[in-house]
């Protein structure tokens, strides 16, 4: 009897005993989940337009152009000769041409387009597309020529360009840069120094030129006597025309002007102003596309010295400020108004 009441405890007590480790990795394991506040999320800002690795492109070395910016739409920004662009191809450091457009490789000898992989990841959003000119057009640019070049640009107190401008350019033995912005707006000069760092760095020797999303761009190119000028010295071309001063210092005077004397265009253009009287037809500019900003008092002795020295040479001189930008020249030429006149 004492048996059979023990055996009923040793029943009951086994009932009510947890269960065993292996029921417990039996049933449905608990899925880890990550709060959304701590998961990590997509990347936002410009760094989303950057297109993917293209395929044999090093991780890491992504030197593929903006995706929605071809370089070969980049705008010409020379402010005497406009660049020729080229179609846009990816390079990586291994010698792996991709060309972005199509994802086929590209022959070897095609124009460069890269995007510096060295830049500090804060600059990002100003990374520009970047097409390399072919090295029978321009080659021998001397990279700490243009560090010099870029020294040569005034930047505002804050160190970032004016915003009265919009073709700013500075030149230093081998290297012209040239940076074409919208007026109103502006780039620091660590900015500017990062893109033609890269510019440089992706198109060794040959120059090129770089855009990026805010229609900022910039061109580096060999300097030379053609695409350079020095100040208040006259150009005078070869050929021989029937201009005579009387017609064009007539010009000058009729150039329109406000109430203080400054030159202005009746289409609003600040930056131009043209007439012509008689053969001669003269004309007036910025070279940062700025307004003018000295009276026409003190830009005549400037004029007088060209049409003394060309004489009945077409002719152009540049007149150190005068713009509202502060990389700004005044430039005058004197042109016949037929030039099928001219021997």
């Amino acid at each position: 009897m004492i048996s059979k009441v023990f055996l009923a405890y040793i029943l009951i007590a086994l009932s009510a005993a947890p269960p065993t480790a292996a029921a417990e990795t039996d049933g449905p394991a608990t899925a880890s989940v990550i709060h959304p506040l701590d998961a990590p999320t997509a990347p936002t800002g410009p760094s989303t337009a950057h297109p993917a690795t293209p395929v044999n492109l090093p991780t890491g070395e992504n030197l593929s152009p903006t995706s929605d910016h071809q370089a070969a739409n980049a705008p010409a920004i020379s402010g005497h000769s406009p660049a020729d662009t080229t179609a846009p191809v990816a390079v990586s450091k291994a010698g792996n041409f991709i060309d972005t457009a199509t994802g086929h490789s590209v022959q070897k000898d095609a124009e460069m387009n890269a995007t510096s992989p060295h830049a500090p990841e804060h600059y990002q959003e100003i990374l520009p597309s970047t097409t390399c000119f072919p090295r029978k057009k321009s080659h021998g640019i001397e990279n700490h020529h243009c560090n010099k070049a870029l020294n040569k640009i005034v930047f505002a107190a804050n160190q970032t360009l004016d915003k009265f401008s919009s073709l700013i350019f500075g030149n230093y033995k081998t290297c012209n840069v040239y940076v074409h912005k919208p007026q109103n707006a502006t780039l620091t000069k660590v900015q500017l120094s990062l893109m033609v760092h890269s510019l440089t760095s992706a198109c060794h020797s040959v120059g090129g030129v770089s855009s990026q999303a805010s229609q900022i761009a910039v061109k580096v190119e060999r300097g030379t006597k053609e695409n350079t000028h020095e100040v208040d010295r006259p150009i005078c071309k070869k050929q021989t025309c029937p201009l005579t001063q009387s017609d064009c210092l007539s010009a000058f005077y009729q150039l329109p002007t406000n109430a203080n004397g400054i030159f202005v265009h009746s289409k609003g253009r600040r930056h131009y102003a043209r007439v012509t009287s008689g053969n001669c037809t003269v004309t007036a500019s910025t070279t940062d596309l700025s307004a003018f900003v000295i009276p026409r008092q003190f830009i005549l002795p400037t004029m007088k010295k060209l049409i003394n020295e060309c004489a009945e040479h077409p002719g152009k001189i540049y007149l150190s400020g005068g713009a509202k930008g502060y990389n700004g020249d005044i430039l005058l030429s004197a042109h016949p108004a037929n030039e099928q006149l001219c021997e």
